[in-house]
């Protein structure tokens, strides 16, 4: 993945490939101070830095409780927020803390707090060399938070990629490493941007350097994959979801859309069930998605499961709204 038309700037994979790779070797839940080594080398460094909610989680060598359970509630609530706000999530930095930590509870807030200072930043509208990139950091009023603003404000203003691909490129020469919540804003620019390449070099390089990702960051590598047309990856990525945690209704609803619009309806039933069985809740728009793509296919089983998305409606009490009655008058004429 070339990160910048400059000659002189290297392939953003072949620069981590020179960068540390480091791998979790304490657990650690929403935010703890995690010890990271160098592996297969002569002499061993380690460092500690900070994980926030958006940070990847460390395998339990048990294999156990590896993610904190949720109640059931709690859960819809979430997916309740659907693409939007998890886009906002991601792009204002929310950040959840643990009394692990040790600091003060006034002063995390703060630290929030202060991240929302910036929302007036303008990221800027071509890539920038390295000592420009240390000239807007110095000038920044809290420089410790620089890069985490400037992706925040990149989210908000849809900025090109490539501006993007040059504050990671300062960043990996800088530091010898990106953090993982950085890749997880980039990840989500891309997503944005339906750059499916990025995202697949993305989920490559946190897949090397992380041994699980947190769901966020499978949300949205499920998302971005199902609207391309290597929508079949989305799939596979739903199959690694669950070998380590419950997946969420956008996983399956994003799953299901994608089988839908390339009419493999077979597919997106058995994904529709699967996911009732979870004991999750379809939203009308994956509902509405099974007429308006199966309109014009013929087949007993699928209109025995039209009739059945249409039973499950009657029977929940669930009443479409004007466009979803719209799609199924139509599929019916």
């Amino acid at each position: 993945m070339a990160l910048l038309s400059q000659a002189s700037q290297q392939g953003f994979q072949a620069l981590l490939r020179k960068c540390r790779m480091f791998w979790p070797v304490s657990r650690c839940r929403q935010l703890s101070a995690v010890s990271f080594s160098i592996p297969n080398r002569k002499k061993v460094s380690c460092f500690s830095f900070m994980t926030s909610s958006s940070a990847a989680l460390p395998v339990d060598p048990k294999g156990t409780d590896v993610f904190p359970t949720k109640k059931r509630s709690e859960i819809d609530y979430e997916e309740e927020k659907g693409w939007d706000e998890e886009t906002k999530e991601t792009s204002e930095g929310k950040h959840h803390f643990s009394s692990s930590v040790g600091a003060p509870k006034k002063q995390l807030m703060s630290q929030v707090l202060s991240r929302h200072k910036f929302t007036s930043v303008q990221p800027p509208e071509k890539p920038l060399q390295a000592e420009e990139w240390n000239r807007l950091r110095e000038s920044f009023r809290s420089p410790e938070i620089f890069e985490e603003v400037m992706f925040n404000s990149m989210l908000r203003c849809n900025s090109p990629i490539d501006v993007a691909k040059s504050l990671l490129t300062h960043v990996a020469k800088s530091n010898g490493d990106i953090a993982y919540n950085l890749l997880v804003k980039y990840l989500a620019l891309c997503v944005q941007q339906g750059q499916t390449s990025e995202i697949r070099d993305v989920y490559d390089i946190m897949k090397i350097r992380f041994r699980i990702l947190e769901s966020g960051a499978y949300n949205l590598l499920i998302r971005g994959m199902s609207n391309s047309d290597q929508w079949r990856m989305a799939l596979t990525l739903l199959e690694e979801v669950k070998k380590i945690m419950m997946p969420s209704r956008t996983n399956y609803e994003s799953c299901i859309k994608a089988a839908s619009r390339h009419q493999e309806m077979n597919l997106a039933f058995e994904l529709y069930h699967e996911m009732l069985a979870k004991d999750l809740v379809p939203t009308l728009d994956v509902l509405q998605a099974f007429f308006d793509f199966s309109r014009g296919m013929k087949g007993a089983e699928l209109q025995k499961e039209l009739f059945g998305v249409l039973l499950y409606l009657r029977e929940n009490q669930i009443y479409p709204h004007k466009t979803f009655m719209r799609s199924i008058k139509l599929w019916f004429e």
